[in-house]
């Protein structure tokens, strides 16, 4: 029988009806399923759902480890507690929770404000997030809230979290550096930087704290650790039930792990040393490897305790800090300059002889005063030095010596020599917030000074003063430049090292240039380091060492003006009162430290900062002769008594009796002595 084209066939018929029927029942199954679990146990699963939760508490991690190069440990973490709310448990009655908790934890009316505002704007997923109320609470705090627990209901927790620990406080406390709660628009940025690494490190939080300053800022990312994670089961208002057969056992913590560590060349030993020995209110002390470049000690004070500013710390407190007139939270080794005084007279001697403004063997009449059109300059001693060369100059620090060699060059041939051993320009630690000091030529001063450079400039900038600026650590990249002819960048991290103490990162000593100078004028120059602190004539005769050959140069910078009548200490204020340097290397013949100290506003670097650096480097050598009888397994002998360092310097606003008066210039005249 023959079918009408397009005309349906019968299996094709027969074959919607199963189609059909098979739809009808799975239609008639699905509904009486959902009848089921709707109407007849609807009630027992909205229970159920509404009684279980699964809550994500954070378990941070551990910040990596400060040690110095003995593996003495500097900076670590302590236990501690944060309270944390989550908004999503407390529901309609957040805000008798939050006013609970102000109470409970004595929380000032921002900190509270600021809760009530994270509440109102918490949307999505944030709700569910931990939001920390207060860090590193009390004892009594904790006590507090763990007695009132079911008065705040499931949604306040107490966490165990570890806060950053500074084992010696202030000491070394600009080379640390602290930490503090991360700001709201910083938080974007660091999230943002954290996705483009790639890094597995866990999104910032607010109310997380971030490295500020230092090595905790420079370091961050290689001392931020990896936050674990603990699951609970807990109820509608967010209390922790015991059935937790919701999430498997492999799900309920994650660990977290610790941050890498970093190894500082600093010893510990020779730190604490300078720390008691340095007397000053205000100044620094640095130690370098003469051999590597790497930072062996740095005394930075005032300084403000990090422990404090990374913990509790009132905004009064904050306000003082802000408002001392010594500035604690100036890292003065790298952020702050001064003129250099004596202490440069090594870079004018070079330039000279470089630059044939000087013969070896070649004096100068000294009579106690430079005069050079209408003007004068005082020297150091007013009677006059007499016929001296450059040995007897940089010795006894003659200015009338150095004047003639300025008026002989001009300004650019002494900033040429300058720019070449370091200054002018950062030295390239690898840290935040360095500046570059002045090395002034004849263009500077013609871009910034009304009526542009003069010659007599020349005489102040040949003594180091003038526009000559330097920080301490460009003095002690100047003077390891003069000690080995190698201009160091100057470190002060040795390694980057995992937990388990596998490097990942390890840092070579870097040459940033050669001095080019003859080998006449090292010697005549390095005969006058020597003279400064071993011939008695010299300015640091009295800091010389009994068994170690020590060349070095003191300097007093000028700080103001006093005009021209001689004042003594105690009819000037401390802040009127000249810097004392002193710059310093050892041994003398095969250099292996190098020590700058400024001591600020304390008169002569002489008698204020020269028994200091002595100290330092004795020190040094016996703590080097001590390791080496460890390492060959013979007793120790009893250690040395130290130099007696010479008494502090008055606090601001209070006098200071004088081993010496201060010497007043005219105008035009300033002293580097």
């Amino acid at each position: 029988m023959s079918l009408t084209p397009g005309a349906p066939r019968f299996d094709d018929h027969r074959r919607l009806l199963w189609m059909a029927a098979l739809a009808g029942l799975a239609f008639v199954i699905l509904l009486s399923r959902l009848y089921q679990l709707q109407l007849l146990r609807g009630e027992e699963f909205r229970t159920k759902a509404e009684e279980n939760f699964i809550k994500e508490l954070r378990v941070p991690a551990d910040r990596g480890l400060f040690l110095d190069r003995n593996r003495t440990v500097l900076v670590d973490s302590r236990p501690s507690y944060d309270v944390v709310l989550i908004p999503y448990f407390c529901g309609k009655g957040c805000d008798e929770v939050v006013g609970r908790l102000a109470t409970l934890l004595s929380l000032s009316f921002d900190e509270e404000q600021r809760v009530r505002e994270h509440l109102r704007t918490a949307r999505g997923l944030i709700r569910f997030r931990p939001f920390t109320v207060k860090v590193d609470i009390s004892r009594d705090e904790l006590d507090v809230v763990e007695a009132n627990r079911i008065e705040l209901s499931g949604a306040v927790d107490v966490t165990p979290t570890p806060h950053r620990s500074y084992r010696h406080g202030v000491w070394a406390s600009h080379l640390m550096g602290y930490m503090n709660e991360v700001g709201g628009e910083e938080i974007a940025k660091l999230n943002a930087e954290l996705e483009a690494s790639g890094s597995e490190q866990h999104a910032y939080l607010p109310r997380d704290f971030v490295g500020r300053r230092g090595l905790e800022r420079r370091f961050e990312r290689e001392l931020r650790g990896l936050d674990g994670t603990q699951r609970v089961v807990v109820d509608a208002r967010g209390n922790a039930k015991r059935d937790s057969d919701l999430i498997p056992e492999d799900q309920r913590f994650e660990p977290s792990y610790p941050g890498n560590n970093l190894i500082l060349s600093l010893d510990w030993r020779l730190q604490e040393f300078a720390e008691k020995t340095f007397p000053a209110t205000a100044g620094t002390v640095l130690a370098m490897d003469a051999r590597t470049g790497f930072i062996l000690a740095l005394v930075d004070r005032p300084a403000v305790d990090p422990n404090k500013m990374a913990g509790r710390i009132s905004r009064a407190e904050l306000a003082a800090i802000r408002s001392d007139p010594l500035q604690p939270e100036l890292f003065r080794a790298i952020q702050q300059h001064y003129h250099p005084g004596s202490t440069f007279k090594v870079v004018t001697a070079i330039a000279a002889l470089e630059e044939g403004a000087l013969h070896p063997g070649g004096t100068v009449y000294c009579p106690g005063r430079y005069t050079l059109g209408g003007h004068s300059w005082r020297c150091d001693k007013e009677t006059g030095h007499g016929h001296v060369d450059l040995e007897h100059a940089l010795g006894a620090s003659c200015d009338v010596f150095f004047y003639s060699l300025g008026d002989r060059m001009g300004t650019d041939k002494i900033a040429k020599w300058g720019h070449l051993l370091g200054l002018g320009k950062p030295t390239g630690l690898d840290m935040p917030g360095e500046i570059p000091g002045v090395m002034p030529d004849e263009a500077w001063h013609d871009a910034r000074l009304p009526g542009g450079h003069q010659h007599g400039m020349s005489l102040n900038v040949a003594i180091g003063q003038g526009d000559v600026n330097v920080t301490p650590l460009q003095q002690l990249v100047l003077y390891a430049a003069l000690a080995t002819g190698k201009v160091w960048k100057p470190q002060v991290v040795l390694r980057v090292e995992d937990p388990k103490g596998d490097v990942k990162q390890a840092f070579a000593p870097e040459v940033r240039g050669i001095l080019p100078v003859k080998a006449e004028t090292r010697e005549a120059v390095m005969k006058g380091l020597l003279a400064a602190v071993n011939q008695p004539f010299g300015t640091a005769y009295g800091a010389r060492l009994k068994d170690t050959v020590m060349a070095g140069k003191t300097g007093t910078a000028q700080v103001v003006k006093l005009g021209a009548k001689r004042l003594k200490a105690s009819q000037v204020t401390y802040f009127q009162r000249d810097h004392a340097w002193f710059a310093a290397f050892a041994p003398a013949d095969d250099p292996e430290i190098v020590v700058v100290v400024l001591n600020e506003h304390s008169g002569f670097g002489s008698s204020n900062a020269a028994p200091t650096a002595s100290a330092v480097v004795r020190k040094w050598l016996e703590l080097k002769e001590e390791d080496a009888r460890a390492r060959d397994g013979v007793q120790r002998p009893a250690a040395a008594p130290p130099v007696p360092a010479p008494p502090p310097p008055a606090a601001p606003g209070k006098e200071q009796k004088p081993a010496r008066a201060l010497l007043a210039l005219p105008p035009e005249g300033r002293r580097g002595a």
